[in-house]
């Protein structure tokens, strides 16, 4: 094969390759997942937590939507799950301890698909609370000051109002990816608790 030869196979392939990646990089599909992870509601999700009570230890959760448009999300495994403590979302650090408590996680029955009530809507600045009562087999390995964090995923996130979420959508998102759900990890800051 002459140097000529080779050096136009060379090129046709240069061509070929640049065509391929310029087609894989300014697809719609791939611009749309661009703007898709762009527009995701999660990190406009701020969540709050602080002490209300001390009999029984009680955490209040607060989730603010910062975004401009209002979010609808999944209360299962959300900050606004009152089992947060049950199923791994608190992390309870006492005054002096270089670990968190191990804290026994349980299996909890969910209704599938969940009801309306199971689903948060948050228009743009606005809150949503809830409680967390710590159980007294958590409360009992309190003796003083703990530090407590609240950690996890939003399991489903929306850029919709709750009446444009139906229950084939939440079948639909369970069984393979979405493009209209959205998902994400939370964290609040750490707050100083206290029995007494």
């Amino acid at each position: 094969m002459s140097l000529n030869r080779i050096a136009s196979v060379r090129a046709v392939l240069g061509i070929s390759l640049t065509l391929v990646l310029a087609t894989f990089f300014f697809s719609p599909s791939y611009s749309m997942e661009s703007r898709d992870n762009s527009s995701s509601p999660v990190a406009g999700l701020r969540v709050e937590i602080k002490q209300t009570s001390t009999s029984p230890i009680t955490i209040t959760s607060t989730v603010v939507n910062d975004n401009d448009h209002t979010v609808t999300f999944l209360v299962y495994n959300s900050p606004l799950d009152t089992a947060a403590p049950s199923i791994g979302l608190l992390t309870i650090t006492p005054d002096g301890a270089s670990e968190p408590l191990d804290l026994p996680k349980l299996q909890i029955q969910r209704q599938w698909p969940p009801s309306p009530e199971s689903l948060i809507q948050l228009q743009p600045g606005a809150s949503q609370t809830a409680d967390i009562v710590l159980k007294d087999f958590i409360a009992s390995k309190i003796a003083g000051k703990a530090s407590v964090a609240l950690k996890g995923r939003w399991d489903m996130v929306w850029n919709k109002q709750k009446d444009d979420v139906t229950p084939e959508m939440i079948e639909q998102a369970q069984l393979q990816a979405e493009p209209d759900v959205f998902s994400g990890s939370f964290a609040s800051e750490s707050v100083e608790i206290s029995p007494a």
